[in-house]
C-alpha cells in the first residue's frame, strides 16, 4: 500500500512538472509562431485546433464549457496539433503554420487517436512545425483552400503528417500549393529560424510563389 501511495505521489509530481513544461513549451511557440507571422508580413494571426474536438459552449452563465461522459480528454490539448492561421495576403496568397507537438499517433501503425500505448515511442517521434501556403495563379482563380482541402491534402495525410515528411508542391492550372515540414528544433534561436525560413522561401520562389522577410 506504501509502495502505491509512493507512486501515486510521484506520478502526480509528473504532472505538476508536465503542465509547467507544458506553459514553458506553449509560450515559446505563441512567440516563435508570431514572429514567423510578422517576418513574413502575413496579416492574420488566429487558430484552429487539431487532432481531436475543441471544447464547446453551453448555456450556462457560470459553467460555460460542455462536458460528457466518454469525451476525449485530448478534447482539453490544444497543443498537441494546432494550425496558426495567417491569412492572406495581397488577395492571392493564404498561409498557415502547423505545430505538431508530436508525431508519434502518424508515425504508428495502428492509428487509434485515444490509445496512446499504440503511438510510436516519445524517443523514435518529433515535434515538427509544418508551412502551408498556396498562391492563386490567375487573379480570377478561386482558393482551393478550404477546409475540406486541408483535411484531406494533411491532417488526414499519414504521410505528410509523420516525422518523415520534408516537402510536397502541388500544382493545377489555377493555384500552387506548397506543404514544407521542419523539425521544431530548427527554430531554436533567432539566427536558425531565419535560416529555415529563407530555405522555405527558396523553395517557394523555385516554384512560383514569391515571399521575403520583412
Amino acid at each position: 500500500m506504501e509502495n502505491s501511495l509512493e507512486e501515486l505521489n510521484q506520478a502526480l509530481c509528473d504532472v505538476r512538472k508536465a503542465h509547467r513544461l507544458i506553459y514553458a513549451y506553449q509560450q515559446k511557440m505563441l512567440d516563435l509562431t508570431h514572429f514567423i507571422k510578422t517576418k513574413l508580413g502575413f496579416p492574420e494571426y488566429a487558430g484552429i485546433k487539431r487532432f481531436s474536438n475543441k471544447l464547446g459552449g453551453t448555456r450556462s452563465d457560470y459553467a460555460e464549457l460542455k462536458l460528457h461522459n466518454g469525451m476525449w480528454a485530448w478534447d482539453f490539448l490544444y497543443s498537441y496539433v494546432f494550425e496558426y492561421y495567417l491569412g492572406e495576403k495581397d488577395g492571392f496568397m493564404c498561409m498557415s503554420i502547423i505545430q505538431v507537438s508530436d508525431t508519434g499517433y502518424f508515425d504508428s501503425i495502428d492509428l487509434q487517436k485515444t490509445k496512446i500505448d499504440t503511438f510510436k515511442s516519445e524517443e523514435e517521434s518529433e515535434s515538427k512545425l509544418i508551412f502551408v501556403i498556396e498562391k492563386k495563379i490567375k487573379s480570377e482563380s478561386k482558393f482551393a483552400w478550404n477546409p475540406d482541402w486541408i483535411q484531406k491534402e494533411l491532417f488526414n495525410n499519414q504521410d505528410r503528417m509523420s516525422k518523415n515528411h520534408t516537402k510536397d508542391c502541388l500544382r493545377d492550372e489555377d493555384n500552387v500549393q506548397i506543404i514544407f515540414s521542419f523539425p521544431l528544433e530548427r527554430f531554436s534561436n533567432e539566427k536558425t529560424t531565419l535560416e529555415a525560413l529563407n530555405e522555405f522561401i527558396s523553395y517557394c520562389d523555385e516554384n512560383d510563389i514569391s515571399l521575403k522577410l520583412v
